[in-house]
Order: structure tokens, then sequence, then C-alpha cells
């Protein structure tokens, strides 16, 4: 019995670069689109989730632990929270949290900006540097292991996919 759910489902082949899916008849391009989104939102929730139960024993989140990725990317010179919001495609205030949090564990630190007293840097303390050093890997592996059994070209090929769709707002601001 085909179904409307088995109708609209996807292809378990839609990352294999031969798959090509159509849009039918019924279907234009702004309804496959808002499904598309509504998918992601599903997935980006379940993620959120999961991921904050895989760094429950850091009492980190997600997000506050690809902060932690980034300032360790960033290295001593340090990060302005806007530059770090930017990497991370949250508002300001968001990465703002993130650099409180990491803080509030002795991982980051703020500092005046060499140049310019107004302005504030975030960078890993030596404890943060540590925590990378000896537990980041294992963090990244667990995190990693929450998108399933997809293999590593699908997983390449849906971070292609997803790079394409604007993390900036105004980008996506069309009439």
């Amino acid at each position: 019995m085909v179904t409307d759910m088995n109708k609209r489902s996807v292809h378990p082949g839609w990352l294999h670069a031969e798959h090509d899916p159509t849009v039918t008849v019924q279907e234009n391009e702004d309804t496959v689109r808002f499904d598309t989104f509504m998918q992601l939102l599903r997935t980006a929730g379940a993620l959120d989730r999961a991921a904050t139960d895989a760094l429950a024993d850091l009492d980190l989140t997600a997000g506050a632990f690809g902060a932690l990725i980034e300032l360790g990317h960033v290295g001593d010179g340090g990060i302005a929270p806007s530059e770090l919001a930017r990497r991370l495609a949250v508002a300001r205030r968001t990465a703002t949290l993130y650099v409180d949090i990491l803080t509030r564990h002795g991982w980051a630190e703020r500092n005046a900006h060499p140049d310019d007293r107004r302005m504030v840097l975030a960078r890993l303390t030596p404890a943060g540097l540590t925590l990378i050093d000896e537990l980041g890997d294992a963090y990244k592996r667990r995190l990693s292991q929450l998108l399933g059994d997809i293999s590593p070209l699908q997983a390449e090929r849906m971070r292609q996919l997803l790079a394409l769709v604007p993390t900036d707002a105004s980008a996506s601001h069309q009439a």
C-alpha cells in the first residue's frame, strides 16, 4: 500500500551521486524547500538533544562544545565574540553565552584586545587546552556517532549540501 508518506519519503540512496530526485507535478519548488527546511529543524532538534546527553558529563551544550573547539583553533591570539558568532553561525549574544559557560568552567577567559581596550577577546585557558588535548577527540567521536550509520562519503556529501544553505540571515531575506 502506497501512502502519502511513502510517496514523499526520500529514497535510501539519496546521497548517491547517480540518484536524481525529481519534483512531482503536485509539488512546487517552495513546497519541497519548505519540507526540507522542516526536516532540517527536526533533525537539528534531535541532534541537539542527543548531543546534550552525549556532553552531559562536561555540562556543555553542543554549541558551547563547538565554541570550545573553535577557540582551540584560534589559538593564543583569541577571538572577538562577534567573530566567534560569525564562525558558529549564531547570534552574538549566543556566542557570548558560550564564552560565559566556558569561563565558568575555567576553560576560557576574556582579555582586553591589545590594540583596542574597548574590545574583548576570548581564548582558552591552559585547562581548556588540556581538555581539548586529552578529551577533544573522544568527544568528537562521540558526537560523530550521532549521525548513525551513514558512511564518511555520505557525511561529506551531506556537509557539502548543508554548506549551500545560507547561514547569514541577510543572505536569506529574499522576496
